[in-house]
């Protein structure tokens, strides 16, 4: 996949993300290695938006019971969303970068 095709690709799923005015959403930024929040706290059925504002690919994921998830590989430039749907709290960890960690409060 040539890279001009792949960014957009990448684009279009940021837009679909973000216009997605029936719900509420959080942003939470991946920059320096770190989440731009150590905690968010949501509604149920809430989304979770999560951008990589770094130099760096993350790997953004969750293995809570019931809050499970994993966005995969989110490169530079990057966005991905996590509807919560269950209450709970969320430990969020970057498989990539250890010291990467952050909570989602799902009330």
């Amino acid at each position: 996949m040539n890279r001009l095709f792949a960014s957009a690709l990448l684009a279009l799923g940021l837009v679909a993300i973000l216009e997605n005015a029936n719900a509420a959403q959080q942003h939470v930024a991946a920059l320096g290695k770190r989440f731009s929040t150590p905690e968010v706290r949501i509604a149920s059925k809430e989304m979770v938006i999560f951008i990589n504002q770094d130099k760096v690919v993350h790997q953004v994921f969750s293995t809570t019971e019931g809050l499970r998830f994993n966005l995969k590989r989110l490169p530079p430039g990057a966005a991905s969303g996590v509807r919560f749907t269950k209450r709970g709290v969320a430990e969020v960890r970057c498989a990539i970068h250890r010291d990467m960690h952050m909570k989602v409060v799902v009330e």
